[in-house]
């Protein structure tokens, strides 16, 4: 499949054999029939946006057909729409609107991670998964994906990176105690250990984005610092400024000197960071 999931549903339906009337042809079904899409990437739903949902259909029904596909013996797969569905069932519906077709499991994968990133609401983890299951469904890089949905290589690699992080971790991003922010952060300091050592500290003194940065930077092995503080100097001016760069560069700076003749220690702690660094000083010319 070439085109791009950016399109929309319906171009993907355009895309398959058939005319249109006979794509756009909907039938009601037995809602009590369809079995959730297998390759759903979305694993939690909102139960308070779903009770909002049926209601919305007990007053005004399904105002967009499901889709699904044939598995036999009266029995279908959704394709996409599984909260429709979902709430049409929470509804009481005995039956649903569907477009019925043929999709190969590629295309089922396809359309369902499109209705789900297009809604933008799965959570960090979920999305990583989609990711990385239609990479190797489809056999695809990380720039082909990267292209098909619409986004920076590095922001697909970014979210991939949270699937390397602890279960802990990961359950902590789930329920929303910390951002995909704060894990990006956290990650930096790739022991397990210290990973969830910090993350700890992190929820528990309620650190920003970033103050979890400072704090992953100013990271010691024995101990979780407090929040950053600035370093003690007798020139509060040379401070002011050593603050302002720090906070203009994201990296911890060191001026040592006087406000007349000294030097500057920039210091980084990955290869991301360095290359952010280079960015700051190239852009800056």
């Amino acid at each position: 499949m070439k085109h791009g999931l950016g399109r929309g549903m319906m171009a993907l339906l355009d895309e398959q054999d058939g005319t249109r009337d006979e794509i756009n042809r909907t039938d009601t079904i037995d809602i009590n029939k369809i079995m959730p899409n297998r390759y759903q990437p979305r694993k939690t739903f909102n139960e308070d946006a779903l009770k909002q949902l049926a209601e919305s259909i007990r007053d005004k029904g399904v105002l967009q057909p499901i889709i699904v596909t044939e598995l036999g013996d009266g029995r279908y797969e959704l394709v996409a729409g599984e909260r429709r569905w979902r709430a049409s069932k929470m509804a009481g519906l005995l039956e649903i609107p569907a477009i019925i077709k043929d999709f190969s499991d590629e295309d089922k994968l396809e359309i369902a991670l499109i209705e789900n990133i297009q809604r933008e609401d799965l959570n960090p983890l979920e999305k990583a998964e989609a990711f990385k299951e239609i990479i190797e469904r489809l056999n695809l890089s990380q720039d082909d994906l990267a292209k098909k949905i619409g986004k920076d290589r590095s922001s697909v690699t970014n979210t991939l990176r949270l699937l390397k992080l602890p279960e802990f971790v990961r359950d902590r991003i789930a329920t929303g105690e910390i951002s995909e922010g704060h894990a990006r952060a956290i990650l930096a300091l790739e022991d397990i250990d210290s990973i969830i050592e910090l993350t700890r500290f992190v929820i528990e003194k309620g650190l920003s984005v970033r103050e979890t940065e400072l704090a992953v930077r100013n990271y010691h092995k024995d101990s979780v610092p407090a929040k950053p503080k600035k370093s003690r100097r007798h020139n509060t001016e040379i401070d002011d400024i050593q603050e302002r760069i720090i906070k203009a560069m994201g990296a911890k700076v060191e001026i040592k000197g006087t406000l007349h003749k000294g030097r500057i220690e920039i210091h980084y702690f990955s290869k991301e960071d360095l290359e952010n660094i280079y960015g700051y000083i190239t852009s800056s010319k």
